[in-house]
C-alpha cells in the first residue's frame, strides 16, 4: 500500500479543497509525481467509468518516467495486477470498473490529436516547466467528462523554472499570465512546495548529502531547495529585469521593423523594432495545434503587420524548414538559421544594453531564462519556440541589411 509522508498527506488534502488547479513544485525526488499519480489511481477506482490523462512534453518520457516508474507500480500495490489491463499500443490503462488512465505527450501532433480527442475527469500535466502556456490551455477544454460525484481537476507538477515562467506568475504571484492582472478567482489555484528533505525516508541515505548538495549553486537551488531561479547554463544569462519595458514607455516610432516566425505544433511569431542600434521586442503571439493559414489570419486580425502612419509592412523571417508554409505568412521569407552566430549577436546586444523586451511579450519572457545548454554544451530543445522566432527576426534582419522604412 501507498504510505504517504506527512508532507504528502498535506498535498493530498489540497485535492479536497475548493481549488480546481493544483500545482506541486519543488526539488528532485521529492515525491510530487507519486502523490499525484496515486491521487489519479484513487479517483479512477472510486469513480467507475471515469477517464484521466497524464501528459508531459514527450510521450516517451511520460511512458518511461510516469507510467513504468510510478503508475504501474502504484496500481500493483493498490489494486493488484489482475484488476487492470495496460494497452501498450494505446498508452492506456483500463480498470475493471471501466475507468481509463491515458498517457501521452503534447509535443507531437499525432499524439496530441489522439489524446485531445477525448474528454477527461482529471488532466495531469507532468513537468510543466517543459510545456508552453498555449499547449496547456488548449488542453483545458478537454476537462469536460461528467461522472456523478467526481469533481474534475487539473493537476500539475514541476521542478521550478525561472520566475518569469507562466506557472510562477499564475500559482505563486496569482496573476493572469498574459495580462498581468490579478486572477479573477485566485481560490481556484493552489500550490505547495515538496522538497527532497520532505521525502527523506524514501531516498537513499546519501542522495541529498552526496548528490544534491554537490550540485552547482543554481541547480542546487532548483533541485534541492525548490526555488524558482534561472536555469544552469542559461544562454541569455545577462538579460535582467531592468530590460523589461512597460508598454507605455516604448518609443513612439522605430527606424525599421521585422518579425520572426517559427512553425510546428507550437507556432510562434515575434515582432521587433530597431531604433538606431537598439532592439526592442515589441510583441509576440503563439498558438498550439493551429494551421499556418489560421495563425496568419489571427495575426492579420490583430493588425500585426501594420506599422507607422502609412501602414507599411515588414519582412517576416520564417524557419527555413517551413517549406510551403512560408508562403502562407504575410511578408514571409526564409530566415537565416545560423544558430550560434545568431545567439552570439543577441548576447552582444544584451551585454551592451541595446536589447529590451516589452512587458506584454509574455512568450519571450517566459522562455528567455529557461533557454539553456546541457552539460555537453548542446541547446536544450524544449519550450524554445519564441527563442527561435526571436533569433530569426533579429539575426536575419541584420544579415539581410534591411534599410530603414
Amino acid at each position: 500500500m501507498f504510505r504517504p509522508t506527512d508532507i504528502q498527506k498535506k498535498a493530498l488534502a489540497l485535492l479536497k479543497s475548493g481549488a480546481k488547479h493544483i500545482l506541486l513544485f519543488g526539488g528532485s525526488r521529492s515525491g510530487k509525481t507519486t502523490v499525484l499519480v496515486m491521487a489519479i489511481i484513487c479517483r479512477a477506482v472510486r469513480y467507475s467509468g471515469s477517464r484521466h490523462l497524464i501528459c508531459r512534453y514527450r510521450a516517451k518520457d511520460a511512458r518511461s518516467s510516469v507510467l513504468r516508474e510510478t503508475l504501474l507500480p502504484g496500481l500493483n500495490k493498490t489494486i493488484g495486477n489482475r484488476a487492470y489491463h495496460y494497452l501498450a499500443h494505446e498508452s492506456m490503462v483500463t480498470l475493471a470498473n471501466g475507468s481509463e488512465i491515458w498517457i501521452g505527450g503534447l509535443g507531437d501532433r499525432e499524439q496530441a490529436d489522439k489524446i485531445l480527442g477525448h474528454e477527461y475527469n482529471t488532466i495531469y500535466f507532468n513537468e510543466i516547466s517543459q510545456l508552453s502556456y498555449a499547449a496547456v490551455t488548449t488542453a483545458y477544454s478537454r476537462l469536460a467528462m461528467r461522472v456523478p460525484g467526481c469533481r474534475n481537476l487539473f493537476l500539475y507538477d514541476c521542478n521550478p523554472g525561472s520566475p518569469l515562467h507562466w506557472a510562477y506568475k499564475i500559482f505563486v504571484l496569482k496573476k493572469q499570465f498574459l495580462s498581468g492582472e490579478p486572477l479573477e478567482k485566485p481560490e481556484l489555484y493552489a500550490s505547495m512546495v515538496l522538497n527532497p528533505a520532505d521525502n527523506r525516508e524514501h531516498l537513499s541515505e546519501d542522495y541529498i548529502s552526496d548528490i544534491l548538495d554537490a550540485l552547482p549553486e543554481k541547480q542546487k537551488a532548483r533541485f534541492r531547495d525548490g526555488l524558482w531561479v534561472k536555469a544552469e547554463g542559461v544562454i541569455y544569462d545577462q538579460f535582467d529585469e531592468t530590460m523589461i519595458v512597460k508598454a507605455g514607455e516604448l518609443p513612439e516610432t522605430f527606424d525599421r521593423y521585422a518579425a520572426g516566425q517559427d512553425f510546428g505544433l507550437n507556432i510562434t511569431n515575434v515582432k521587433i523594432g530597431w531604433l538606431a542600434d537598439v532592439i526592442y521586442v515589441l510583441a509576440d503571439y503563439g498558438a498550439y495545434n493551429m494551421t499556418t493559414k489560421s495563425f496568419n489570419a489571427e495575426l492579420e486580425a490583430r493588425r500585426w503587420f501594420d506599422v507607422g502612419p502609412d501602414g507599411f509592412g515588414f519582412p517576416v523571417y520564417c524557419d527555413p524548414a517551413g517549406g510551403e508554409r512560408i508562403q502562407e505568412i504575410t511578408g514571409g521569407v526564409k530566415a537565416n538559421n545560423s544558430v550560434e552566430s545568431g545567439i552570439d549577436f543577441i548576447c552582444a546586444k544584451i551585454e551592451r544594453k541595446q536589447f529590451f523586451i516589452c512587458e506584454k511579450c509574455t512568450g519571450v519572457l517566459s522562455e528567455i531564462w529557461d533557454y539553456c545548454r546541457d552539460e555537453a554544451g548542446e541547446i536544450v530543445k524544449v519550450n524554445d519556440h519564441f527563442m527561435d522566432a526571436l533569433r530569426y527576426a533579429i539575426f536575419s534582419d541584420v544579415q539581410q541589411g534591411i534599410v530603414a522604412l
